[in-house]
């Protein structure tokens, strides 16, 4: 199941960190459709909703650093970066987070750039961990 592995992606983040900032966590997330548009894509015609929804779901690498938090969304096999997005760790949004059997989820309540992914526990070597690490270290949403 594994998406990425450790090293491509701590490369990938190892490119957007400043001069003595570490690295302490990263993890694999998407952001899929909703569940209804999903069935009803996949209702309509399996193949193609199939790859409908393939197409609208997003991959993000997430990284927490000693400074900040660092959102990546990639696509491909190799991880070509597409956006980068930052938060400085002085001053995070309001999170939700929460870890179930499968995923971690993770909302950064930002009005101007709201962030919303899942990280499966099996999306890269130790991704459930790496997650929990980033979902502790945010300011939870009263």
């Amino acid at each position: 199941m594994a998406r990425y592995k450790d090293p491509i992606v701590t490369e990938l983040l190892g490119k957007q960190l400043h001069p003595g900032e570490q690295l302490y966590h990263w993890a694999y997330g998407v952001k899929q459709p909703p569940m209804g548009l999903i069935i009803l894509l996949t209702l309509l015609a399996v193949v193609p909703g199939a790859i409908a929804t393939a197409l609208m779901t997003k991959e993000y690498i997430v990284g927490l650093t000693s400074h900040r938090v660092l959102i990546l969304r990639v696509k491909g096999g190799k991880a070509n970066v597409l956006e980068i997005t930052e938060y400085d760790r002085r001053n995070l949004p309001p999170a939700k987070t929460s870890t179930g059997a499968l995923f971690t989820h993770i909302a950064l309540a930002d009005p101007a750039r709201p962030f919303v992914a899942k990280f499966h526990r099996l999306g890269m070597t130790n991704n459930r961990d790496h997650a929990m690490g980033i979902a502790a270290a945010l300011p939870q949403a009263v």
